[in-house]
């Protein structure tokens, strides 16, 4: 048998939720990979107890207990992969699996003995069901009952609050010492209470927060750290802290320190995956832990020091790593021209920074995105609809989500898609921009959609080329003759071969009578010229030139199926503050990335409004209409 056995899709139950990922089993251990958020879970074979069989949501899984007493359970397996599984570790791991009876008779009372770390209620000595204690939050207990207060998981469908346990009190026992305050006080030994009754390690002072927007006290306790704001306080377990990431700003002197956690923290009805902190690098700190050189040196292994003092940002960073546990990530090996990670970017209305890091797309600062390489289905390099100097990156993941981070430029195009290469990632449209004049970007290349927009407006222009019909939309062709014509007709005085006087300015003397006379016939002169004008031709304007007017009669134009389309997601894509160009272009993206079989429905709309017109148009030219006055008739 191979030293290695992989089995796909199975599932790790953390705090009452079932996560998917993959598992790896090898001669020292085995390696569970989620496959939502990417995190990786190591178990030693040294460090394992027990292992058994047991059946979770109806299929057969896993149960193993380490020598710490920690429960980790995993299902979702199939009667063959567990079968396999028996004989690798029977052979490689050199231990036997046993079969952990459940409890199927429905009873409500039983025992509840506390094994490890966790609590199992047993009923006839078989396992009914059992609670790690790190999920419970806190626990009470009065004459007869025990209660117990559980943490939330919102990514599980169905959450466990709270569960009362009834010990009848025993006669000539006191309060102390009855059943219900010794499980209690078994439980509270294990339990992961968030309480802040315990003296905390580092006090962190006014940070500086930009997701969520604030600032926070935050202290650092063993197990949780606990967010002190204006207005929001969070508890976050150190366990629900996924990556740590340490990004230098664009400008240099800033940086940003992001923290992924799961489950996310709330804000009324907004969750936040990400914690995003922004950082001067010139700012120092000095702060003491709260803890003996025997707990630094126990506990801790001497990887920090009583006192701390130098950059805060370095500072924190050790903090976080030693007391979370976990690796910060950095940059990666990509630069750009101007030697800074970072791509400036929009995302949506948020200017931010995109990093390309060894294992993913990073986005910051608002909103945090995160995006692994393994995920990513394919990046699409696209011609920005506003301007020829930057382009759009859109990275569309496996799930069928896509990402579009504007205004990208021109110039972080070449390190971008070498980088994408190096990667492996499948790169969409890169060769039509790598074409694009020095100019700017797609000067000379044909756009599909706007093509054919065009041609369906000149499809519509020829069907209804002899009739009177005109668009009610602004012309801003007809607009600027209209203000030449008059301006024509403000300078004819001026257009004809003698000159128009207001009175005889070779005489001294007042105008008289005369003059006078003069003056009042100038106004049917200018109209005698013009008139004379548009007869001869002389006119500045042409004699085709001129629009005609709009018969109420007329049928009306044909939809086309965009327009269609429009009309029904205008509402849903309108946000508050987007204004008619950026409706405009945001509808024009969707339609873009539309299949022919979703634009179908329209066109077919489009095709019986045109069939409408078509009939419509024969019986209005049929009954004599499409005869109307010119505008410089009226």
């Amino acid at each position: 048998m191979a030293d290695n056995y992989d089995v796909q899709n199975v599932a790790k139950e953390e705090m009452g939720a079932l996560y998917n990922g993959d598992m790896r089993f090898s001669l020292n251990g085995l390696t569970y990979k989620n496959r939502s958020t990417g995190k990786v879970f190591q178990l030693n074979n040294d460090d394992i107890e027990t292992v058994e069989q047991n059946y979770m949501a109806n299929k057969p899984g896993l149960r193993i207990i380490t020598k710490e007493g920690e429960l980790h359970r995993f299902a979702n397996f199939t009667e063959g992969q567990l079968n396999k599984l028996k004989t690798f570790i029977a052979t490689k791991w050199r231990r036997d699996v046993e079969v952990k009876e459940n409890s199927l008779k429905g009873w409500n009372f039983g025992n509840v003995p506390i094994v490890g770390k966790n609590l199992q209620f047993q009923v006839n000595d078989a396992l009914d069901f059992e609670i790690p204690l790190s999920n419970v939050s806190n626990c009470t207990a009065n004459k007869s009952e025990a209660i117990l207060e559980f943490h939330a998981n919102e990514d599980s469908a169905v959450g466990l609050v709270e569960m009362r346990l009834h010990m009848p009190m025993v006669e000539g026992v006191s309060e102390e010492e009855s059943p219900s305050e010794l499980l209690r006080q078994a439980i509270m030994k294990y339990a992961a209470v968030e309480a802040e009754t315990e003296q905390h390690i580092v006090l962190l002072t006014n940070m500086l927060c930009l997701t969520p927007r604030g600032r926070y006290d935050i202290k650092i306790f063993p197990t949780f750290l606990s967010f002190h704001g204006k207005t929001y306080d969070y508890k976050i377990p150190a366990s629900s802290v996924n990556r740590l990431f340490m990004l230098n700003h664009k400008d240099g002197r800033r940086l940003f320190f992001v923290m992924h956690i799961n489950p996310p923290i709330r804000q009324g009805q907004t969750r936040y995956s990400f914690i995003v902190f922004e950082f001067n690098k010139d700012e120092l700190a000095e702060l003491e832990l709260s803890l003996t050189d025997e707990q630094l040196k126990d506990t801790y292994g001497g990887k920090i020091e009583r006192h701390l003092n130098g950059p805060l940002h370095h500072i924190v960073a050790k903090l976080f790593r030693i007391f979370v546990g976990i690796k910060i990530t950095v940059h990666g090996k990509f630069s750009l021209n101007d030697d800074t990670e970072a791509v400036t970017c929009s995302y949506k209305q948020s200017h931010g920074f995109l990093y390309p890091m060894d294992k993913g797309f990073m986005y910051v600062p608002k909103p945090p995105i995160y995006l692994r390489y393994e995920e990513v289905a394919n990046v699409n390099f696209a011609r920005s609809d506003v301007s020829t100097k930057t382009f759009d990156l859109e990275i569309s993941v496996k799930g069928g989500s896509s990402f579009v981070f504007s205004s990208v430029a021109k110039e972080d195009f070449d390190p971008l898609l070498q980088f994408c290469k190096e990667k492996n990632l499948p790169v969409q449209n890169a060769k039509n921009l790598a074409k694009a004049p020095k100019g700017g970007f797609g000067l000379e290349d044909v756009d599909p959609y706007k093509e054919r927009l065009k041609s369906e407006a000149a499809a519509a222009d020829s069907e209804e080329s002899d009739s009177d019909e005109e668009d009610e939309d602004f012309d801003v062709d007809m607009e600027e003759r209209k203000k030449r014509q008059k301006d024509d007709d403000d300078s004819d005085a001026t257009d004809g071969t003698e000159p128009d006087e207001e009175y005889d300015t070779g005489s001294a003397e007042e105008p008289g009578e005369e003059d006078e006379e003069k003056k009042k016939k100038e106004p049917s002169k200018r109209k005698e010229k013009r008139d004379n004008k548009e007869q001869s031709g002389g006119s500045s304007r042409k004699k085709g030139s001129e629009k005609k007017r709009k018969d109420p009669n007329a049928p009306k134009r044909a939809t086309s199926a965009y327009f269609h389309w429009m009309s029904e997601i205008r509402a849903s894509i309108t946000k508050p503050g987007m204004g008619v160009a950026e409706v405009a272009k945001e509808a024009g993206r969707l339609w873009k990335e539309m299949s022919d079989a979703d634009k179908k429905p329209y066109e077919a709309k489009f095709k019986e409004d045109k069939e409408r017109y078509e009939k419509e148009m024969q019986a209005y030219k049929a009954s004599g209409g499409g005869a109307s006055s010119s505008a410089g008739d009226l």
